[in-house]
């Protein structure tokens, strides 16, 4: 299964970056961002979502190989500026099915994560969704917004 935008922790507090210290497997930094960042969870909450990222470890790496095996056979066959469109839409479909299954994965872990997670900490990850797309929100307006014409009209 491919799992695409894995889910990364990090944990405030006492300092611990989750199992193992310094950024163990599921915690801490990583470049997927931040799922949980500033939620507090329990020892037993960090092991099971420790778990289920471990059950899911060898699908996500060959999804990812897969994925980055598609990505070369595109630039192969655009390279130079080489067009061939069956053989483009033929990875293209290729690529689809790959962001297909990694889709489905990330949400059926992300759903396994959210079983664990209580009420509270359920409600507090939703108030960061919230912010974080009005975050998204006002940057897009700020450096996308549409630019008025200030030529001088004759």
């Amino acid at each position: 299964m491919v799992t695409g935008a894995a889910v990364v922790f990090a944990q405030k507090g006492d300092g611990d970056r989750g199992p193992g210290g310094n950024g163990g497997p599921g915690f801490g930094r990583g470049r997927h961002g931040s799922f949980l960042k500033g939620i507090t969870l329990t020892d037993d909450q960090k092991v099971k979502i420790k778990a289920i990222f471990e059950a899911n470890k060898d699908a996500r790496r060959a999804d990812f190989a897969a994925m980055k095996v598609t990505r070369e056979k595109i630039e192969a066959a655009t390279a130079n500026g080489a067009f061939d469109e069956a053989a483009v839409t033929a990875i293209a479909k290729e690529q689809a099915d790959l962001m297909v299954t990694t889709i489905v994965a990330r949400e059926k872990m992300r759903s396994q994560i959210f079983a664990i997670l209580t009420d509270e900490q359920k409600a507090q990850l939703e108030a960061k969704k919230t912010e974080f797309e009005q975050r998204v929100k006002d940057h897009k307006g700020r450096h996308f917004a549409p630019q008025q014409d200030t030529a001088p009209v004759n």
